[in-house]
């Protein structure tokens, strides 16, 4: 008898979409680092006022968590700054001059 497994491919924990170009960026890891430098990020972004790794979205298996990396322009939730905060489907985080739609 020959087994086979099927490739599936597992969806997205959770997105960021952007709120202007309607960009989804797919988070699919329990840590994503949000920045401009390619090399350091899982979400890039292509925003001079944002900091290279700029902040970081941690999954805990129940809740989403949002933490600014100490970044020069900071990051907003729902238009107030923060450097750490839960998170919930529906919360406009802002990068930079970037704004996303978080759904998680």
């Amino acid at each position: 008898m020959v087994s086979s497994r099927a490739q599936v491919a597992l969806p997205p924990l959770a997105q960021l979409i952007d709120v202007v170009t309607g960009d989804v960026h797919e988070v699919t890891g329990q840590t994503c680092v949000i920045g401009r430098e390619r090399a350091a990020t899982d979400v890039t972004l292509r925003d001079p006022n944002v900091s290279r790794r700029h902040a970081q979205l941690t999954y805990t298996g129940q809740d989403w968590s949002i933490e600014d990396l100490n970044s020069t322009n900071g990051t907003l939730v729902n238009n107030r700054r923060i450097t750490r905060c839960p998170l919930r489907s529906g919360d406009m985080v802002t990068f930079g001059l970037s704004t996303f739609e978080f759904r998680g």
